[in-house]
């Protein structure tokens, strides 16, 4: 994997508490190449009249406008960094699960399954909150009823839900390869295999992550859980913005494949032995 680029500019931005909570989670002095180190943060309003962080500021463009340009090659080197990266954020472990902001403040929970369970709750609240149509009794009965495999991720790993998007991966476009990434509001505590670049994973990707294929029975029903809230996550978002019709159809007709293969799994909980 290609070095981070030596970067001399730095990013000014208004913090929130999850992108300072991870800045101390991977600081400077931790070498995670791509990630964007927090270089000084002040939530006293000291000097420029406001809270107030300075990051590591990364240059790229996206994946999503240099991926047409990118050979065969090129992308299975890009998706062996992706995976290797991943493994590096990963190394990073705490003692309970849940959202960074409540490990945190020690309001995490002993149980993975019980974390992602309220993690699906409370999306499923916002998205009742504004009325958005959804199956909510079936994706409640199946996520329940299939949550028993969650119980064997004992290991509370940091997980950048959305890397892999695309949007998220920045590449320098004169060489094609990885700068940096973005998306860090949706990191947690929880399942490594949460993040959306498992959910169809490459070769690649499992090459640099140094994993087997995802082809047993409770990884697949864990990536059908995972691929579940996402495809809810997606549908919502659409009506707390400015809505993307074509997103959100896309959306419901993952959702639907996704509990139509959920309600084909029968007795789960006897097999996996939970």
């Amino acid at each position: 994997m290609s070095p981070v680029r030596d970067l001399a500019p730095i990013g000014l931005e208004v913090p929130n508490k999850l992108s300072v909570i991870l800045g101390h989670i991977l600081p400077s002095t931790v070498a995670v190449p791509c990630v964007p180190s927090l270089l000084h943060y002040d939530p006293r309003d000291t000097l420029l009249g406001s809270a107030f962080l300075v990051r590591q500021y990364i240059d790229g463009s996206t994946l999503q406008e240099l991926e047409s340009r990118l050979t065969s090659e090129d992308r299975r080197e890009l998706d062996r960094q992706l995976g290797l990266l991943v493994n590096m954020i990963g190394q990073h472990t705490a003692n309970s699960f849940g959202t960074l902001e409540q490990v945190a403040l020690g309001s995490g929970t002993r149980s993975w399954r019980e974390a992602f369970l309220v993690h699906v709750e409370s999306i499923l609240r916002d998205s009742e909150d504004v009325f958005v149509h959804l199956p909510y009794a079936e994706i409640r009965y199946q996520v329940g009823r299939l949550s028993p495999v969650l119980d064997e991720v004992t290991s509370p790993r940091l997980v950048i839900c959305d890397i892999g998007r695309p949007s998220t991966v920045l590449l320098d476009p004169a060489s094609k390869q990885l700068a940096g990434i973005t998306g860090f509001d949706s990191a947690l505590w929880g399942d490594v295999y949460m993040g959306e670049i498992f959910e169809d994973p490459s070769p690649a990707v499992l090459d640099g992550f140094a994993s087997r294929d995802i082809e047993c029975e409770p990884d697949l029903i864990r990536q059908l859980l995972y691929a579940c809230y996402r495809s809810i996550h997606n549908i919502t978002i659409q009506y707390y913005r400015e809505r993307n019709p074509a997103a959100e159809i896309e959306a419901r007709r993952r959702l639907t494949r996704v509990l139509t293969k959920m309600a084909a799994i029968e007795l789960v909980e006897t097999r996996v032995g939970v």
